[in-house]
């Protein structure tokens, strides 16, 4: 798997229009298993545990592995575990991936149509059938990877897919894209 963003600016509960409509789509309970992929320095993480999924479990996930050994040693919250090595990972009932599938600052070059399927294609992997992923902030349109063929949108009042450009397979910009949520059927 291959670093996709450059940079690792995050804050607390920073989507909270995102996660509200999230918990109306998925159970918080404590069987339930929530992957932040690509978190960063784990706010995000702390709010969706603090704040819209207080008996789910919560699971960060980040290639770079100075900053997940820093939010290990600085967690103190049982319910959230961080995780460096990808082999570890395992299926959840939710993905979220946050500002994590573009370049920001904002540039297409080195961040292609096919590192992005690439990567979808392993965060597919990472969701139970029925499961919900949510992207936000994306440089490419979901809708228009092969892997989207698994998946039914999931209708939202948020119609707001970020401040990243949003480009489809053919590098054509799309001026208006309305999907952030997504069941998996298949």
């Amino acid at each position: 798997m291959r670093f996709n963003q450059k940079s690792n600016a995050t804050s607390y509960d920073r989507y909270p229009d995102i996660f509200n409509e999230v918990t109306e789509h998925v159970l918080d309970s404590p069987n339930t298993r929530i992957l932040s992929f690509g978190c960063s320095t784990g706010k995000e993480c702390e709010a969706l545990s603090n704040i819209y999924f207080k008996q789910s479990k919560i699971f960060g996930f980040d290639l770079h592995e100075s900053i997940i050994n820093n939010n290990i040693r600085s967690n103190t919250n049982p319910m959230i575990e961080y995780v460096s090595d990808a082999s570890k990972l395992m299926q959840y009932d939710i993905v979220f991936a946050m500002s994590v599938l573009c370049r920001w600052p904002e540039e297409k070059k080195g961040y292609s149509y096919d590192i992005f399927t690439e990567t979808l294609n392993y965060i597919d992997q990472l969701i139970k059938i029925g499961g919900v992923l949510c992207i936000y902030n994306s440089t490419y349109a979901f809708t228009h990877t092969k892997i989207s063929d698994n998946y039914e949108i999931i209708k939202t009042l948020n119609t707001d897919t970020g401040f990243v450009h949003k480009y489809s397979k053919n590098n054509e910009r799309l001026s208006y894209y309305p999907h952030c949520l997504f069941r998996k059927l298949k």
